[in-house]
């Protein structure tokens, strides 16, 4: 279900020039894309209110929605609105006025939010100049573009604009396109096929930034996540075989240079995606490069050639000495799988595996040194067979039993190569088997969780900005640690 807004004809404030076929286009898109379009091209109050109560109506619990909004609008202490075309230019502190002859942005995610719908995207494109700029000799509102905002829980708002720009309507004069730069930028991607929403944002916010770039303008949209899982606006074609969900660009770009390991290849991503630095990805190869340069200066020197040792073997690389500990652990039966060179969570827990049951004194950092593998190759027969099942008196019923997750935890993960995050996280018991939580790791970055329960198994889910990871794990019989692994690739081990 989709409702589309697009107002030109302002009756006492600017005029627009593409407002409304910004909203016919996009309108003409979702039909095409199959959804249920409700359109209002030119509402004054009365009419855009009308057509809002039209389009809720419509909307079931579990519905997708979808709101266009185009025309002007404007930020009021804290508060966007959206103008409908026979708002009045008020006298000096009308602020008031404003605020009771238009549609606030809050009210109408209000609105949608109470049918019920399992998800909303509400894109915005009202980041013009103020038409209040100047009234009387006081302004109304901020001077241009609008505010930032709280989305409620399920919504992705996008703005044509980051908070205080401007969005343009064209490029130059001699721009003759029927659409606005954020518009003519967002319409090809609603149809390519598997694009999720998150990836699509962050090529509008590109391709949008770019383009205004070449008038010597900054714009990039921004947006606000509060939607939990996925969201599709043209499901992909289903293969032949099955096919991993596409990745950004610069995604692509880091797992080639992760996978090549060396510091000339993540000089060059680095380079590449200079600008970018506020992003998760980025800050995970910077750690993965940094942590390289420590590596580099603990390994000592090779002893010096004497003529009684002419062939002095090579020191392996770390890619070498973890396929060689991989197929170390396979050999004394701890499953470390494929012998790839990587330290995936497979390998981890194989390695942890060994560590549990053996009398071994290595670490669990210790995985793919020189001295583990050389420890590992020293070992014979079958170290990590299953432990016996051993009869025992149910242990006695404790205050933690109903609640064994609840309460302070440290975790360490390990989310690349050599790149390491700490951090700390508190759990509180939310019934049954849920749990609520609030993360911080040594990144500076800030999450909330949810945890499930089921006997020894944990499956979660840690909602960063801009970022929602998933995870599985396995809480130890003894509930003072548990192991996992997420959706980013970082194994974790956590304590209390």
């Amino acid at each position: 279900m989709a409702l589309v807004i697009g107002n030109n004809s302002y009756s006492e404030v600017p005029v627009l020039a593409k407002a409304r076929a910004d909203a016919q286009s996009i309108g003409t898109k979702l039909n095409e894309l199959g959804f249920t379009v409700t359109t209002a091209l030119d509402q004054d109050r009365r009419g855009l209110n009308k057509k809002i109560s039209e389009f809720t109506a419509r909307l079931e619990p579990g519905d997708a929605a979808f709101v266009f909004f185009a025309g002007h609008g404007v930020e009021i202490g804290g508060e966007n609105y959206l103008l409908p075309t026979d708002i009045a230019a008020p006298s000096a502190g009308g602020s008031d006025f404003v605020k009771s002859e238009s549609i606030a942005l809050s009210d109408l995610l209000d609105r949608v939010r109470k049918t019920g719908a399992r998800s909303a995207v509400v894109v915005i494109d009202a980041c013009r100049n103020n038409p209040f700029e100047l009234v009387e000799g006081r302004s109304i509102g901020t001077t241009r573009g609008l505010g930032r905002i709280a989305a409620p829980q399920g919504t992705f708002v996008i703005f044509s604009a980051g908070a205080g720009q401007l969005a343009l309507d064209r490029l130059n004069e001699d721009d003759t396109a029927e659409n606005s730069v954020f518009t003519r930028a967002l319409l090809p991607l609603l149809s390519e096929p598997g694009l999720e929403l998150r990836t699509l944002v962050a090529g509008l916010r590109r391709e949008v930034r770019d383009l205004a770039l070449t008038v010597q303008h900054r714009q990039v949209p921004a947006y606000y996540d509060e939607m939990l899982g996925d969201f599709y606006f043209t499901q992909a074609a289903l293969p032949a075989e099955p096919a991993p969900l596409p990745i950004s660009t610069m995604q692509t770009d880091f797992e080639v240079a992760r996978s090549i390991g060396t510091p000339q290849a993540l000089d060059t991503f680095l380079e590449r995606y200079t600008g970018r630095e506020d992003e998760y990805t980025y800050t995970v190869a910077l750690q993965l490069r940094q942590g390289l340069e420590t590596e580099q200066a603990l390994v000592e020197p090779p002893a010096p050639q004497t003529p009684e040792t002419p062939d002095i073997p090579v020191i392996p690389d770390s890619k070498s000495v973890m396929r060689d500990t991989q197929a170390a652990l396979n050999e004394i039966g701890c499953q470390a799988g494929r012998t790839d060179g990587i330290a995936g969570p497979r390998t981890r827990s194989a390695f942890a595996a060994y560590l549990a049951a053996s009398d071994s004194n290595l670490g669990a950092d210790d995985l793919g040194t020189a001295h583990a593998l050389e420890e590992l190759r020293q070992k014979s027969g079958e170290i990590c067979k299953p432990a016996p099942r051993t009869a025992s008196a149910p242990a006695p019923a404790s205050s933690a039993a109903a609640a064994p997750l609840a309460g302070a935890w440290k975790f360490k993960a390990t989310c690349a190569l050599v790149v390491k995050v700490t951090g700390n996280v508190h759990y509180t018991h939310a019934g049954g088997n849920k749990y609520h939580g609030r993360l911080s790791d040594s990144l500076g970055q800030n999450a909330n969780t949810e945890v499930y329960l089921n006997g020894q198994q944990i499956s979660g889910t840690d909602y960063f900005p801009g970022i929602t990871v998933t995870w599985r794990g396995r809480l130890a019989a003894d509930g003072r640690s548990f192991t996992s692994s997420g959706s980013t690739g970082c194994a974790v081990y956590a304590w209390r």
